[in-house]
């Protein structure tokens, strides 16, 4: 098995070319800085992630981080799509669900905002035209924890995607197929030299894997394929 910077391109969409992705907690300082044009080094959005991880982390009744879920619903607060997952169970695997949860691909058009869906905005007093972008920044701070870079804890929103993201949202292009594929590779490593494999605990964006096996491959040559390398990494 072999996946590429080329694959996380094609496949994934992640952008090779880019500024270098660090995950940093700025300081005040550093939110206040401006180049010599007096334009922000870190946009001004990025104070509204901080706030609304803190108003979160304050109704979480001693948590100590904030989970996606409720990250999720601090900044939609319109009605859901999709319905709920269903339980998963080890019965009948044979038999193909009555129901799924998938999406069916198509992207309705953008509805105007409820007063409700606004509330989060009037709630940490953002501005009419920042606000597309803070909903943005909002969605890629989630994106990057959970699709991009899972971390031990994966229900958890890192403090230190706000910077990236919100410099997203203005624009702003990462290389994130190279430290995917670097994390993508250590994850394997990890898994393939560990003394129980099957009981690694290891986080790594697996789904980026899965589709590099390619089209109608199904997950079961993926998983030879991968058998086939951790036996090349154990050999060698």
């Amino acid at each position: 098995m072999s996946i590429s910077l080329w694959d996380l391109y094609e496949i994934g969409g992640l952008p090779i070319t880019g500024r270098f992705y660090d995950e940093v907690i700025p300081n005040t300082e550093s939110l206040n800085r401006k180049d010599h044009k007096g334009v922000p080094y870190i946009p001004h959005i990025c104070r509204y992630l901080f706030l609304a991880y803190h108003k979160i982390l304050q109704d979480s009744k001693g948590k100590s981080g904030v989970r996606m879920t409720a990250w999720i619903k601090y900044w939609y607060r319109g009605p859901f799509r999709y319905k709920k997952s269903s339980r998963k169970t080890v019965r009948n695997k044979s038999q193909k669900p009555k129901e799924d949860s998938d999406p069916s691909g198509i992207i309705a058009a953008a509805l105007k905002r409820t007063e409700e869906e606004e509330g989060v905005f009037e709630d940490l007093g953002i501005a009419d035209e920042d606000m597309d972008r803070s909903y943005l920044a909002a969605f890629l701070a989630c994106w990057l924890c959970k699709f991009v870079f899972p971390k031990d804890d994966i229900t958890l929103i890192r403090l230190g995607v706000f910077k990236v993201a919100s410099r997203m949202a203005h624009g702003v292009s990462f290389s994130l197929a190279v430290p995917v594929l670097a994390s993508i590779y250590k994850g394997l490593n990890d898994i393939s030299s560990a003394d129980d494999p099957e009981n690694c605990t290891t986080v790594l964006p697996f789904h980026y894997v899965l589709g590099s096996c390619g089209p109608g491959a199904g997950i079961t040559s993926c998983i030879v394929s991968f058998q086939e390398f951790s036996v090349d990494r154990a050999n060698s």
